[in-house]
């Protein structure tokens, strides 16, 4: 191997294009080469309209080569990258290291591509490929039961519906001192099911000292969450303590179902993540 070179293309959302990254320092990690040396990462925004064209791949290209057949070789492999990276929906493709030969070929030797979980609809054929296996087995359940779910470090167990509501809620428990153990969003729904599964698997964290229900009931119905706590507590003796906080559709209906099995519920946010943060931390 004469040379080892970096190509790659990320989903940028601040100017909500591909973009196009190229460095003659490669076989390392790109982001240790853009901490150390940032100025050796060339970087080129795609419009999706027009995809790559040659003239800009070729001009990417001469930035790692001065061989002009060299860069025409890599200006297509950069175009061939996009098209693929285009048509799988991918968040990330690219190709470390991209290297020359002694006798002047270019060849690609490894090779990486991350599809963007919300492609996966629309591609059944790449979603059937997945190895779960490879995932957290607290994300495939989540996965398979509707539920969006990340598994963090804290210890306060979080179960909210919507995922602004669900950052939100984090926020305020790291602002009130107490660290998040997971963010998970029970969507919209009014599937009782769907809180019974999402507390299985906030309580199968054994870093989880506290739990915290924030619901804002708009499509997702009080009394429906309400029924999937006592249902879930039913078949999941819980044994760290429980903070929830209900308010909006059916609010009333949902209070009254958890009183009588022995619930209270807040309707303040700030509040109820006060409490959760310290029975975390009493824990």
């Amino acid at each position: 191997i004469a040379s080892e070179s970096y190509v790659g293309i990320i989903v940028d959302r601040t100017s909500q294009r591909p973009v196009l990254m190229v460095s003659a320092a490669g076989g390392i990690d790109i982001e240790e080469v853009a901490a150390r040396t940032p100025e050796k990462i060339h970087r080129l925004a795609v419009d999706p309209r027009y995809g790559l064209l040659a003239h800009q791949a070729l001009g990417l290209a001469l930035k790692l080569y001065h061989d002009i057949a060299q860069a025409r070789t890599a200006a297509d492999i950069m175009q061939r990258l996009y098209t693929a990276f285009y048509a799988v929906g991918a968040s990330l493709a690219e190709i470390n290291p991209l290297v020359t030969t002694r006798d002047g070929a270019v060849a690609a030797l490894d090779a990486k591509i991350v599809i963007d979980d919300n492609e996966l609809d629309r591609r059944p054929d790449i979603a059937a490929l997945r190895d779960s296996s490879a995932d957290a087995p607290s994300e495939v359940t989540a996965r398979e039961a509707g539920l969006t779910f990340i598994k963090l470090e804290g210890s306060v167990g979080c179960c909210v519906n919507g995922a602004g509501l669900a950052m939100a809620t984090m926020d305020l428990v790291k602002y009130y001192g107490g660290e998040p153990a997971n963010f998970l969003d029970i969507g919209g729904s009014s599937n009782p099911q769907k809180v019974v599964s999402a507390l299985r698997i906030i309580t199968a964290d054994p870093s989880v000292r506290a739990i915290l229900f924030n619901i804002f009931g708009g499509i997702t119905r009080g009394d429906d969450v309400a029924n999937g706590i006592v249902q879930a507590t039913k078949a999941l003796p819980l044994k760290v303590p429980l903070v929830i906080r209900l308010t909006g559709t059916n609010e009333e209906l949902g209070v009254q179902i958890l009183t009588q099995a022995g619930f209270s519920a807040l309707t303040d946010m700030d509040e109820a993540v006060k409490q959760a943060v310290a029975r975390a931390k009493a824990a």
